[in-house]
């Protein structure tokens, strides 16, 4: 029968071997996604306030930096020898193939930042430098997105993104809450105008066209909030005041509504508020003139 001290060295000469060092690594990357999956249940508790929110994603960011950087920490440790075997041979060539391949290194690390991050998918709507449009896509090398101008309206062309690019330019997903997005839409008007009367007029036309997806658009931005941990704006339309300049107001109106539609539900909250204006009281047809932006 073979006693401990001969099996203590047994296990340590297989772990010096290829397949021990491959079930080494595999159950270390295990071991960080279980205490991974054990933090993000425990910081996903009901929490009573904002700031409990917030306090709680603050200790899942810490959490989840201290797990990957142990886990890198132990896979670099069992592959020591052959990570420095092999950035020694790598060493001499590693300058040529850098001036040489510039481009498609940077285009590979980006491929690599958008599998880790996952900042857009297939389908989402984004704005990265001075492209915008919808997620056609993705491969090793580029993003293909569907070019779309104000109000997500397609033009029929595409553009071919370098992934190097998520490396130097933010990236804007417009419709990062998934089955329902918020959506902006600035009206201008005169200061000389009933501004709370058009404010009423436009909250009206909103939740006429916004009442049947209320409650679901609600109930899915809640669970983003818990599943998440971040705070999101309620469904519920509304409306504020912004004075840019002295000869115009802009108001802004904040409503909820599936992606796909958001085109759709934009016009048809434009022409319910053109009739809810329309009919004010000692309203003029001659001063009927609406100025809408989608933001």
């Amino acid at each position: 029968m073979m006693n401990w001290p001969e099996l203590s060295a047994l296990l340590g000469a297989f772990a010096h071997t290829e397949p021990g060092r491959m079930i080494a690594t595999l159950a270390s990357v295990s071991v960080a996604a279980i205490v991974w999956r054990i933090s993000k249940k425990r910081a996903r508790l009901s929490s009573s306030t904002i700031l409990d929110v917030e306090h709680r994603r603050g200790n899942l960011v810490l959490a989840k930096n201290l797990i990957m950087a142990a886990t890198l920490l132990a896979v670099g440790s069992i592959w020591a020898t052959k990570i420095a075997g092999a950035a020694l041979s790598l060493a001499a060539v590693a300058g040529a193939v850098l001036i040489v391949s510039k481009e498609f290194l940077s285009n590979v690390l980006g491929s690599a930042m958008l599998a880790i991050s996952r900042p857009y998918r297939v389908g989402d709507f984004i704005e990265m430098g001075d492209a915008k449009g919808r997620v056609l896509d993705t491969d090793l090398l580029v993003t293909t997105i569907a070019e779309t101008l104000a109000g997500n309206q397609l033009t029929g062309r595409t553009a071919v993104l370098p992934n190097s690019l998520l490396l130097t330019h933010p990236v804007k997903n417009l419709t990062a809450t998934g089955a329902y997005v918020i959506n902006l839409l600035n009206i201008a008007a005169s200061p000389s105008e009933d501004l709370l009367s058009l404010e009423k007029a436009l909250l009206q036309a909103a939740r006429e066209v916004c009442s049947p997806w209320l409650a679901d658009a609600d109930r899915h931005l809640k669970q983003l909030e818990s599943r998440d941990l971040v705070n999101l704006p309620s469904a519920e339309p509304r409306v504020l005041l912004e004075l840019h300049c002295a000869h115009e107001v802009t108001l802004v109106l904040r409503y909820s509504c599936r992606p796909n539609d958001r085109v759709k539900v934009e016009q048809a909250i434009l022409r319910a508020f053109l009739q809810h204006r329309g009919a004010m009281p000692g309203r003029q047809p001659r001063d009927a003139r609406v100025l809408a932006e989608v933001a």
